[in-house]
């Protein structure tokens, strides 16, 4: 009989832990997918723009942010050789410059979906689209995950916090039957 205590509360503790795990991802991932979003709509509309006909200097603003300060959304484009031509967000003064392979990626798929570190402490999540506009070859928006990530590390703890609360009533439970089974089993006896 006690083996089957063990063995039941084993089972359900795996069971409540998939099911935490699971809520997690799904959470995470929500959070993540959802980080896309303006960027997705702001690639492609820029590329309608440009494809359409519209001049850069006519969808971009003068201004520029610092993409490593600022949870603004910026843009940028690039033209045919992935050489950048304007963006409204500067890193470290400078044009950002995409990781190897994303312009080849989607020259040949229309579009990509990156989280992208350019330096310790800045994660961008960034979509690039390809165009065919004079001059331009490429769009690219992106935002700081700053955010994000903060979001996902308070789902880690009440994750974490939910999972040990409900192992800890788990063990109470166990505890419980084998006080119970011990105290039928004295009675037996006598």
């Amino acid at each position: 009989m006690k083996s089957s205590l063990f063995i039941a509360h084993f089972a359900a503790a795996v069971i409540l832990t998939c099911g935490i795990l699971l809520v997690y991802a799904s959470v995470q991932q929500a959070h993540r997918s959802a980080a896309n979003d303006p960027q997705l709509q702001l690639a492609r509309d820029l590329g309608i723009a440009l494809n359409s006909g519209k001049t850069v200097n006519n969808l971009f603003p003068k201004d520029t942010i610092d993409i490593a300060q600022s949870l603004a959304v910026f843009a940028e484009t690039f033209d045919e050789q992935g050489n950048p031509l304007r963006s409204t967000g500067l890193l470290n003064g400078q044009l950002p410059q995409p990781p190897a392979g994303v312009l080849d990626f989607t020259k040949n798929n229309q579009e990509d979906v990156i989280t992208w570190q350019p330096e310790n402490g800045v994660r961008m999540a960034m979509v690039y689209e390809k165009v065919n506009a004079a001059g331009t070859g490429f769009v690219a928006v992106g935002r700081s995950l700053k955010e994000v990530e903060l979001r996902e590390n308070k789902l880690v703890r009440m994750v974490a916090i939910a999972w040990i609360a409900c192992l800890a009533v788990l063990l109470v439970h166990l505890l419980v039957q084998i006080y119970l089974f011990r105290k039928a089993s004295i009675k037996q006896a006598a």
